[in-house]
């Protein structure tokens, strides 16, 4: 039994990596979930904030590169790898540490981190002597600065209305609608057809307009990401589809599909696939005629503070992400007391 436990330790290897191309909330979670699901990967942690992860792993089951691939094939992202010496020490930091060991700073480091706190006293020290020992300024300062200080308390309470500041939108009958027109709560999902996020959160919407019915509705709005090649394509395909009145069956089409990968040659098939008359489809999808109203769409977003996708607004308040379904459920319910 000890010789097998040696074995176990033997084969486990571990690689540290920075992710570059992270544009997306909620990025960084599914990455940890796909890289757990893969045989033979023990242990993952990525940083939220460096976007730095290691994963622990068996190499007789998985191979550096089948873990590198995984996550560059979940959203086009590139792998970093970031190699062990002493230049990443304060990197090695931030991540688990198998062995359980902790770094013990030579006597150098220390007299270095005790001289930074013995500049800090200092610079306190000089800001006390002249806080209490310089003479006070004249009135006319002392009422300057009331004015201002009182600038500053309504910046500061007009500041939580900005940050909750809700978006406004302008709901035609030419927007993609699904659900009832006149419901009370309006999701406005800015979305891309290659982005694995919103392929996740698709069945979520699908729930919400199931559990409410008539009081809440959705509209699709376009936000291809640069860095997913068919995302551009595969929404003026969802817009010429729309032509023919099936952007919904479309869209479902797109999203159920993901997966597998997209092209142009399935864009052309999906349409034939749901009846659409394959001629009037082609010429519109190779034509580009859409291509501006979806830049429109793009723009919009952008205007509103759209950095990534998936990105929902819920009557006006952002948010941002493949939130779970409670998320939203909670928004709703709060929305419709």
């Amino acid at each position: 039994m000890v010789g097998n436990n040696i074995n176990e330790i033997k084969i486990m290897q571990k690689t540290k990596f920075k992710i570059q191309g992270i544009k997306c909330d909620n990025c960084l979670l599914l990455i940890e979930e796909k890289l757990k699901s893969k045989d033979g990967v023990v242990k993952v942690k990525v940083d939220q904030i460096s976007n730095k992860g290691v994963v622990i792993y068996d190499k007789q089951k998985i191979d550096e590169s089948d873990i590198y691939k995984t996550i560059e094939e979940i959203g086009g992202f590139k792998v970093e790898k970031i190699e062990d010496g002493i230049k990443n020490t304060e990197d090695n930091a931030n991540y688990d540490n198998p062995s359980g060991s902790r770094e013990i700073k030579s006597p150098i480091e220390k007299t270095s981190n005790n001289r930074g706190v013995y500049a800090v006293i200092a610079v306190f020290a000089i800001i006390f002597l002249l806080v209490n020992f310089i003479p006070k300024a004249d009135t006319g300062t002392q009422i300057s600065g009331s004015v201002q200080n009182n600038q500053q308390q309504v910046q500061q309470q007009d500041q939580p209305a900005k940050q909750a500041g809700l978006q406004t939108f302008s709901i035609t009958k030419d927007d993609h609608i699904r659900g009832n027109i006149n419901a009370t709560v309006t999701l406005v999902e800015f979305s891309d057809f290659e982005c694995p996020f919103c392929e996740r959160i698709y069945p979520t919407m699908n729930q919400i307009l199931k559990d409410y019915k008539d009081k809440v509705r959705l509209v699709y709005k376009h936000f291809p990401l640069g860095f997913h090649p068919n995302a551009q394509k595969a929404a003026e395909a969802s817009e010429c589809a729309s032509d023919q009145g099936k952007f919904w069956e479309y869209h479902d089409k797109i999203f159920e599909n993901q997966p597998s990968g997209l092209s142009l040659e399935k864009f052309k098939q999906w349409a034939k696939d749901l009846g659409l008359n394959s001629g009037k489809f082609n010429d519109c999808l190779d034509s580009g005629k859409y291509a501006q109203k979806i830049q429109t769409d793009f723009q919009e977003g952008s205007q509103k503070g759209v950095n990534g996708t998936p990105a929902t607004f819920i009557n006006g308040q952002l948010v941002s992400g493949a939130l779970p379904y409670d998320s939203f459920k909670q928004i709703i319910d709060n929305l419709l007391k």
